[in-house]
């Protein structure tokens, strides 16, 4: 992979590789069922912790449940405050402005707060990842700073992720469950990345 992650070969490579389609049918099984759904964001969070250390994008087996479960709840604890959060406010503001007959406006602020969201989320987790503690998700302001900066780098992935989300609606867990794991793929390599430049640069 270039030194300079590009979004179509992540996305090639993270789903063309051996086993990969049985291993994100588990996850988009278990993204169904409530409670459940914390092994596979358990899974995803494994998946980006991986990818940090080492770099290489290879999806991880299914192993150490009661890891997954803390993982998840990680996981869980980021995705409602940098991405459920936004998308409820948004869902107000949509609620709102249908009751003005301002509904295709409404339409859209969800959709881009959706996408949005998701890449805040991204740089949350990335955030998360660096100590696991909680607190480092406190700074908020240092979050949308990374996530703002590596906005254009994130408009396909961003649109992919939603394109995704949008085509998989009736089977909504798989789709989650795919859309996330590619979208954290790029983000966790595009944040590699910079943290690997900075730190040679001391």
């Amino acid at each position: 992979m270039k030194e300079t992650p590009i979004f179509e070969e992540v996305f090639m490579r993270l789903l063309g590789q051996r086993g990969a389609a049985l291993k994100i049918l588990v996850g988009g099984l278990f993204s169904f069922i409530p409670g459940v759904n914390l092994l596979a964001f358990g899974y995803l969070y494994r998946f980006s912790a991986q990818l940090r250390r080492n770099g290489q994008l290879t999806l991880p087996d299914w192993t150490d449940w009661p890891g997954l479960l803390l993982d998840g709840i990680k996981f869980a604890v980021a995705w409602l405050a940098y991405c459920l959060l936004p998308l409820a406010l948004a869902f107000l503001f949509f609620a709102l402005l249908s009751a003005l007959g301002l509904a295709p406006i409404g339409y859209l602020l969800v959709a881009v707060v959706f996408a949005a969201s998701a890449v805040l989320f991204s740089a949350a987790l990335y955030r998360l990842q660096g100590r696991s503690e909680f607190r480092d998700l406190l700074d908020v302001l240092l979050i949308c700073r990374m996530a703002y900066l590596e906005w254009p780098r994130f408009v396909l992935p961003a649109l992919v992720f939603l394109g995704i989300v949008a085509l998989g609606l009736p089977l909504y867990g798989l789709a989650l469950f795919t859309a996330f794991l590619t979208l954290i793929a790029f983000a966790t390599i595009r944040y590699r990345l910079i943290e690997q430049r900075r730190t040679a640069s001391v």
